[in-house]
């Protein structure tokens, strides 16, 4: 054999073995396939929708290009029907050999009165063996749909290896900042421009539920105060970011589920109204700094409180009582300081379906009248006129809140010791962002793949603020923030840093307490001039 011919051979057989070494699609591996079985429902109430969820939100996180491939779920059930009997890891396993399945996914949901439970568990058909349990129990349904996501990445990580930690949501292109104030998204211009960075972010243990911004102790610069369910966080501003002034921790088994900030006494302090529910009324208190501490000076009101600009009026306190059975009573009431306690100065005519927390008022035109902005039951955005008249309805839903009162319904609840839901309006009210003599109308819009079908527990994937204008025909979508994961829970605009320039401060939920010790918050501020 001459060198030529030698070199030339072992040339073609380095080839052969690097051919061989290489990712190719002749010799990839086949994908792993997955079934996912419905679960097993033991309830009094009808919770096909819910069954039908868990297999689209497994099969969503589960599915991997090329890695593995999820049995399609009407292939799994012609399956299923041929089975009898309480489902187990037998029968499981029966099912997933017959499909030739390499994984199969089985579990249950029950509820009994208010206790849920979520049992789930995934098999490695071949070895005939459990790789992962996820199980969660919890008062309502709070805990099925995190625990479901957690099972799902536990498979990623430790059966695919496809790890999938927790991040911050990073700019897309598509959320970047055109035209607006500071770093809104002018939605007229949303090809052009460029994006502005969040100006300050700082993350939390905590889950978060409402915010809000004022001169709690007359120095002339603004605090920032947060809630969560059990305290209340003051925080100063200094030139790194805020840091924690006092909490002032609640006592007999608290739940504050709204939080605002107004000097109504006028001695040139904001007090702190906080809205806290018991039972099955309500037990909120009012706070204000004495120079040493934050203290009660009023406390254990049956009202639902929060404070708002009203057209003419200023701002003001509004209150509303709860009836026995958990919902909301009667009309909104103004209301005055007497004493140690709360009164009615007077009601507001307000449209139907109206509450202290869903509505704010507003001279959208600029022509003189006040109209009313509402987000309605099913929380569409719904615009009344100043006689009564609806003068426009959203098509998509606004809003989003994770808190909630308990109402024992006596004309829906079919089973007597479980309350439904009465989800809390996200915070709406009106301001002139851009500086052109109109108000606009702020709310946060978050987004939900299942909309608004689940009754009795929510999950959110991400969230906007909007700031919009009215155009005569209907509200329409002026500026908005960044895209944000997660749940938005409170947004203000004011000057939270003292620099005297507004920003916009928003509070959003990145990990909900669903799972003990594991809830995550985020403050992100953003300029806006």
């Amino acid at each position: 054999m001459t060198i030529k011919t030698f070199a030339s051979s072992l040339t073609l057989f380095l080839l052969f073995v690097l051919f061989l070494s290489c990712p190719s699609p002749v010799f990839a591996a086949e994908p792993k396939t997955l079934a996912i079985i419905p679960f097993t429902m033991n309830s009094e109430r009808n919770l096909d929708f819910l069954k039908e969820g868990i297999m689209d939100m497994l099969s969503s996180r589960l599915a991997w290009k090329d890695k593995l491939k999820i049995i399609e779920k009407g292939v799994v059930k012609k399956e299923l029907a041929a089975v009898s009997g309480p489902m187990n890891e037998a029968k499981a396993l029966e099912i997933g050999k017959k499909l030739e399945a390499d994984f199969v996914i089985f579990g249950s949901l029950t509820v009994f009165g208010e206790s849920v439970s979520l049992d789930a568990k995934i098999l490695d058909v071949k070895k005939s063996e459990v790789l992962i349990t996820a199980y969660d129990q919890s008062k309502g349904m709070d805990g099925v749909i995190p625990t479901v996501n957690q099972f799902a990445e536990n498979i990623n990580a430790k059966i695919m290896g496809k790890d999938l930690p927790y991040q911050e949501s990073k700019p897309r292109e598509s959320d970047q900042q055109l035209g607006g104030p500071g770093a809104l998204i002018d939605v007229a211009k949303e090809a052009e421009g460029s994006y502005n960075k969040p100006s300050f972010v700082q993350r939390f243990k905590l889950e978060i539920r409402g915010l809000d911004v004022g001169d709690l102790d007359g120095d002339g610069k603004n605090e920032l105060v947060l809630i969560d369910k059990t305290s209340v966080y003051v925080y100063k501003w200094q030139e790194k970011g805020p840091y924690l002034f006092k909490v002032v921790e609640g006592s007999w088994s608290p739940n504050y589920i709204y939080i605002t900030v107004a000097d109504l006494d006028g001695n040139g302090k904001s007090e702190i109204y906080v809205c806290n529910l018991t039972a099955t009324d309500a037990g909120s208190f009012v706070l204000e700094w004495n120079g040493a501490e934050f203290k009660e000076i009023i406390h254990g009101q049956t009202w639902l409180i929060r404070t708002t600009d009203l057209p003419g009026k200023g701002k003001v306190l509004l209150g509303q009582r709860r009836n026995p059975e958990g919902n909301y009573l009667g009309d909104v009431h103004i209301l005055k300081r007497q004493g140690n306690d709360l009164v009615s100065a007077g009601t507001l005519n307000l449209p139907h379906y109206s509450n202290v927390f869903n509505f704010t008022q507003c001279d959208l035109s600029g022509k003189g009248s006040v109209s009313t902005i509402l987000l309605g039951r099913s929380e569409h955005l719904l615009v009344y006129g100043p006689t009564g008249e609806q003068l426009w309805k959203s098509d998509d839903y606004f809003g989003g809140s994770l808190c909630y009162m308990n109402w024992m319904d006596p004309q829906q609840n079919t089973m007597a010791d479980t309350p439904i839901r009465l989800f809390i309006a996200s915070p709406i009210f009106t301001t002139d962002v851009d500086a052109d003599g109109k108000k606009e109308v702020v709310i946060c819009k978050n987004h939900s793949k299942t909309g608004r079908m689940f009754v009795d527990f929510r999950w959110f994937g991400s969230g906007r603020i909007h700031f919009m204008d009215w155009d005569e025909a209907g509200l329409v979508s002026k500026f908005t923030s960044q895209k944000l994961s997660g749940t938005i829970v409170g947004y203000q605009v004011a000057d939270v840093d003292n620099d005297s320039l507004k920003e916009l401060v928003v509070a959003n939920v990145t990990s909900e307490s669903y799972f003990v010790g594991l809830p995550k918050s985020r403050l992100v501020v953003y300029d806006l001039e």
